[in-house]
């Protein structure tokens, strides 16, 4: 076994586009200081209770490897010479027939291996990275997984709050139900955290870490400088039945900063950041932001998570 550090994040999602035929797709996340991307990957399809168990390729997508590392434009990272940390963003996708209805279908992925720069588990740079995704074809024939918008690659700033969205959003509507899982290794195993670190509380912060179950927002207030993983559990619920999941793994930076980091005062500047509404009836609100740094502009996007309405910045 070859081991070939770098390794950032990956999720595994897969579409429905009919009957048994689904398309699985890959998000991976590569650390430019370290090895290449694959050039197509393997994923193992598995059910114990239909007892199957066979692999497919996902090829890469046109036009993949795009740097996403959140940095300003006048500084340069690894990807392009320079020396601050550096993430490419590779996507594989393929299309699969599934022999069968089954309750208990897992979709995995497994590549060696983490970074060496992970500071928060025992021999990072040894391990694989691993993440599934689950889904019940025979109570819930052509259902979706759910899908993100946000690439898993914070990088936090010491002494300041931060929260991380995923950017999720379900095709058919299902209630999301967000948690931390200790980051797999492959389908049996996980990382093992150095004294001090846990699943739940995979960053040294202070107020301890959270994550809320139903928005899936992750927040902190990163102490030290380090390099940690972390995964997330997605389960999808239709009516109070589970109909599938997707884990998501997460390298996380915390770096030092000399800027604030701009903040929202919630909807309409009441510092409430969930709304409750009936279906059919319209709703207007603002989200008024602010930076406290002088002479610096604050400019807001969304995720188009909510079907039919508009978002003006």
């Amino acid at each position: 076994k070859s081991h070939a550090t770098h390794a950032q994040s990956a999720d595994l999602t897969y579409q429905c586009l009919g009957g048994n035929q689904y398309q699985i797709n890959l998000s991976f996340y590569r650390d430019c200081a370290g090895v290449a991307a694959p050039n197509n990957v393997t994923i193992t399809i598995s059910s114990v209770v239909c007892g199957q168990n066979f692999t497919t390729t996902l090829n890469q997508l046109p036009n993949t490897g795009i740097e996403v590392t959140p940095i300003c434009a006048n500084m340069t990272t690894v990807c392009s010479g320079g020396n601050n940390p550096g993430v490419q963003e590779w996507r594989y996708s393929g299309i699969i027939n599934l022999p069968m209805p089954c309750v208990d279908w897992v979709f995995g992925f497994q590549l060696c291996c983490r970074n060496n720069a992970i500071s928060t588990i025992n021999n990072p740079g040894g391990e694989d990275i691993y993440v599934e995704a689950y889904l019940d074809n025979e109570n819930f024939p052509c259902n979706s997984s759910p899908s993100f918008s946000n690439p898993p690659i914070p990088f936090v700033c010491v002494g300041q709050n931060y929260c991380f969205n995923h950017g999720a959003t379900d095709p058919e509507g299902d209630s999301l139900v967000y948690s931390l899982i200790t980051p797999m290794t492959s389908p049996t195993t996980t990382v093992s955290y150095l004294p001090g670190y846990s699943a739940t509380q995979p960053v040294l912060s202070t107020p301890a870490m959270t994550i809320n179950q139903q928005t899936g927002d992750i927040c902190m207030f990163p102490t030290i400088i380090e390099v940690t993983v972390m995964a997330v559990k997605v389960e999808e619920y239709r009516n109070g039945v589970l109909v599938g999941s997707v884990i998501r793994d997460i390298q996380l930076r915390t770096i030092a900063c000399s800027n604030n980091n701009p903040y929202l005062t919630g909807i309409n500047g009441t510092g409430q950041y969930q709304l409750t509404a009936c279906a059919g009836l319209p709703i207007n609100f603002t989200i008024p932001s602010a930076d406290l740094d002088a002479n610096q502009n604050v400019t807001l996007s969304w995720n188009n998570g909510i079907t039919g309405a508009t978002f003006n910045a």
